[in-house]
């Protein structure tokens, strides 16, 4: 469940998901056929919802942990790992068991994707997205993201 497709610079496309245990298979270029067998990563405390994306030649792999969830990530050179645990980036969303995560960078700025069950009549299975502004370490680390009622200011 709650796959992503992630395509690397030399053009090469993967679809990783999974629930308790994630997934990832290399696709052809058709991007509907596998290209190669199915693997499975080893993530600490893995629940569902994998992101990949990459960032100044660090892949990352960002993912809804434990439940009620909470979202952890992991690094790697490659985009088929090995990957090495980094730890927590978001705690559990407001009134929501589950929170799945998107990272982008977007005109300068990188911006953290997820949801929950913050609106009127909103919960586990009525829930709303969210933004809030991800800011890096030097060293490429992620920053605990501050979940916020407000958002990020109107993107131009």
């Amino acid at each position: 469940i709650d796959p992503t497709v992630f395509i690397d610079d030399d053009g090469e496309a993967y679809l990783y998901w999974g629930n308790k245990s994630c997934k990832y298979v290399k696709l052809k270029d058709n991007m509907i056929e596998l290209d190669g067998p199915i693997s499975i990563v080893d993530l600490e405390n893995f629940e569902e919802a994998p992101w990949l994306y990459k960032r100044n030649g660090t892949y990352y792999l960002v993912y809804a942990a434990l439940f009620p969830e909470c979202v952890d990530y992991a690094t790697s050179d490659s985009p088929t790992g090995p990957w090495t645990y980094r730890g927590r980036i978001a705690d559990p969303a407001y009134n929501s068991t589950t929170i799945h995560p998107a990272i982008i960078d977007y005109h300068g700025n990188s911006y953290f994707f997820y949801h929950n069950g913050a609106l009127p009549t909103g919960g586990d299975h009525r829930r709303s997205i969210c933004i809030d502004y991800l800011y890096y370490n030097p060293d490429g680390t992620i920053k605990k993201v501050k979940q916020t009622t407000g958002g990020v200011k109107a993107v131009k």
